[in-house]
């Protein structure tokens, strides 16, 4: 009964992890106050499948969250948020979530 229970517990997690579809890279951009994320994610429907969700982080605080229920296409989500006083120097972390599955970073340095 024990190698029964492992075996579907297995099978189980294993099309879970199948099915998962995190974010792959995310690349940002500044210019004129304005912050580009551009989340890259594919998927085959980006009204049921998408980045529901982004963190926007300015040296270490968090400044703005945006919830989102769809993605601009099938290959990545872009936003482009408004973040007029950033300087020289600050340090921008952007962390971008799958609705179903995973998270992923990416990291600026204003200059």
């Amino acid at each position: 009964m024990k190698k029964f229970m492992f075996l579907l517990l297995a099978v189980v997690a294993a099309s879970t992890f199948t099915k998962a579809d995190p974010p792959q890279k995310v690349n940002l951009s500044y210019l004129e106050g304005k912050l580009t994320v551009d989340a890259r994610h594919r998927v085959l429907n980006p009204n049921t499948h998408y980045i529901d969700q982004i963190v926007v982080k300015v040296n270490g605080q968090e400044v703005q969250k945006v919830k989102l229920d769809k993605q601009t296409s099938k290959s990545s989500q872009v936003s482009t948020l408004d973040l007029p006083n950033l300087k020289t120097g600050d340090k921008v972390e952007v962390a971008v979530r799958c609705n179903e599955f995973g998270e992923k970073k990416g990291k600026l340095v204003i200059n």
